[in-house]
């Protein structure tokens, strides 16, 4: 399964600047997506593409050096 990324806004897809983003294996349906995220925001927001399950992923003060997540 192929999952294609577009940022309506203008990002990377339009010839912009990259676009943040993280790893998210959804271990409910064994898919890993790339989630991005627009550079103002202070979160990321994805869905599993199966099963349409949410997440949301809160860029904290310290922050961290990961890049994958699994979502359970």
């Amino acid at each position: 399964m192929t999952l294609d990324v577009y940022d309506d806004e203008g990002g990377a897809a339009a010839g912009g600047p990259p676009c943040p983003y993280v790893g998210i294996l959804f271990e409910c349906c064994g898919v890993y997506v790339r989630v991005y995220r627009r550079p103002e925001q202070k979160y990321y927001r994805g869905r599993c593409p199966k099963c349409l399950r949410a997440v949301r992923l809160r860029i904290g003060r310290d922050g961290t050096d990961a890049r994958l997540f699994r979502a359970r």
